[in-house]
């Protein structure tokens, strides 16, 4: 999930591949909409107070299509200036949006739910238009950004105190508060579902919202805020800005230093989030963080193994294993080990997969194939390639922007697959001569968002799930899901914090005490005994 290099602002905030896809107009773009150079392209402006911004005093930016590498829209990009006016912009608006009541929240977010449909068509063109993703990565995602938009309604109409004990006879109340104005900053993988995701929570617990737009997909995000506003959002509650690769750090930066701005989300790779993560330490501002992973299957022998198969590549290369909860890696007892391989390989020749699989970010087939040639050249073994059985990973089929399904087997621990999260479709199996030690592998991992456990012992399953450092497990199922009442994010290294219902509750909003001293109950302090004893 790499979306941005952030914090030192003397060093390149993005990765070099991606800054060969990114070319910065210096001079601010007209509002006419006039073009330079001929050129006919889409304008994606930023959304400040309610309304687009086509002038900015960061200029614009060119973006290219990660597939076929023509510039596919201008982009206008946030300036200090900008971003200065959006903080103000959104701190105004926060007075606003906490004080509507749950049920208000409820009601805008539930429109976004019930407008969404008919702009479906338009958002999948303007996604499409900067970059590849299968048709049932976009149905999938349309799904699922209703469902958890739909979930998010129902979390603001959910927010509840308590009423403790007290040793004094005194009346307490405790609440849940909204922070204040958020920075989100969504990962590219499942477009629409994570943009939202990172705008529908804090929202729905009454926070205002600013967003810093995915570089890879910027049209999608353009298409964001005439839908909130249309949903009945008030103007100033979300701010969308986009940034240039040269200026992305210091404007982040900015907004994390910036006292008006008191949480930060952020979804991506484990490395970007420790980056931010600092940033937010040192200003004390409280985070959510939901990173990648190295996703185990683990396969026992009671497991009906074909479902295993099935599930372990489908969890794998789905969006070309673009996911931060992809499958990674497949743990299998030694008891099956021999006719579970037979079964997985036979499984990926017969879903007929011809070719390298798209990948978003610039660079990223390139770096796939690096992953695997040096997990080749340690002494793994190509068990599956979508090109041919016994294809190498410096097949043709690969490119910069592509690679093919892979299956390796006999990995080294020296290679750097074996702890680096591939975010490609890479998958690597593994041989474990017992149940601990296939748990002692899994939990080895500094990271852990989610794994599967396959077998038809149910209380095996259940002993595994709860050995797992991980924060979630599915029996019986693959690595990837997400539901809108189950807390969804990581252990370890795969963040802190959850999304989704009462975790995005406890995320997204602060507890309050609130003291009554009640009518007969009151008492004067002993002022006189203040310096006894001194």
């Amino acid at each position: 999930m790499l979306v941005l290099r952030v914090i030192r602002t003397r060093s390149n905030p993005f990765p070099s591949s991606q800054a060969q896809r990114i070319r910065v107009r210096r001079q601010p773009f007209s509002s006419t909409g006039k073009r330079e150079r001929g050129r006919d392209l889409p304008l994606v402006p930023l959304w400040i107070k309610g309304e687009r911004v086509t002038t900015s005093s960061g200029g614009t930016v060119f973006t290219k299509n990660s597939k076929t590498g023509k510039e596919s829209c201008e982009v206008v990009v946030a300036g200090e200036e900008e971003v200065d006016s959006a903080i103000r912009e959104s701190r105004r608006a926060f007075d606003e949006w906490r004080d509507k009541t749950g049920w208000e929240r409820k009601a805008v977010l539930s429109k976004v739910v019930d407008l969404l449909p008919d702009r479906f068509g338009a958002l999948t063109e303007a996604l499409r238009a900067d970059a590849a993703f299968s048709e049932i990565v976009v149905q999938g995602d349309r799904k699922s950004a209703l469902h958890l938009t739909d979930g998010a309604a129902l979390t603001a109409a959910s927010i509840e105190g308590g009423i403790p004990q007290t040793v004094d006879g005194s009346f307490a109340i405790t609440t849940r508060e909204p922070f204040g104005p958020a920075l989100s900053i969504p990962a590219f993988n499942y477009p629409l579902t994570l943009a939202l995701r990172s705008i529908v929570y804090p929202l729905a617990c009454g926070n205002s919202v600013i967003v810093k737009s995915s570089p890879l997909i910027p049209q999608l995000y353009h298409l964001l805020g005439p839908l909130f506003r249309d949903a009945g959002l008030p103007a100033g509650t979300l701010q969308i800005l986009n940034f240039s690769e040269k200026d992305v750090a210091a404007r982040v930066e900015q907004m994390i230093s910036d006292d008006d701005v008191r949480m930060i989300n952020f979804t991506g790779s484990v490395r970007l989030g420790k980056i931010l993560a600092a940033k937010c330490g040192e200003h004390l501002k409280p985070s959510v963080m939901e990173l990648g992973g190295k996703s185990v299957a683990i396969v026992l022998p009671s497991a009906d193994l074909k479902l295993a198969a099935n599930n372990i590549l489908f969890g794998a290369f789905l969006n070309s294993g673009q996911i931060c909860m992809s499958t990674e890696q497949v743990l299998v007892h030694q008891d099956i080990a021999a006719e579970f391989e037979k079964v997985l390989r036979t499984t990926a020749d017969e879903a007929g997969w011809n070719g390298g699989m798209q990948l978003v970010r610039p660079g990223a087939g390139d770096a796939a194939k690096e992953l695997a040639d040096d997990a080749v050249d340690s002494g793994a073994q190509v068990l599956f390639s979508a090109t041919s059985p016994t294809a190498s990973p410096s097949s043709s089929s690969s490119s910069a922007s592509s690679y093919p399904p892979t299956i390796i087997s006999s990995l080294p621990d020296t290679a750097s697959l074996s702890t680096t999260e591939s975010f490609s479709p890479i998958l690597t199996l593994h041989l474990f001569p017992s149940t601990s030690s296939i748990l002692s592998h899994a939990n080895s991992h500094k990271t852990g968002l989610t794994a599967s456990v396959f077998t038809n012992d149910l209380s095996q399953a259940l002993n595994v799930a709860k050995k797992l450092e991980t924060g979630a497990v599915h029996i019986n199922g693959m690595t990837i899901h997400d539901q809108a009442n189950l807390p969804h994010g990581g252990w370890k290294e795969s963040g802190w914090g959850r999304f989704n219902g009462k975790g995005a509750i406890q995320s997204f909003t602060q507890s309050k005490n609130i003291r009554v001293i009640l009518p007969g109950k009151e008492s004067m302090l002993p002022l006189h005994a203040i310096y006894g004893g001194m």
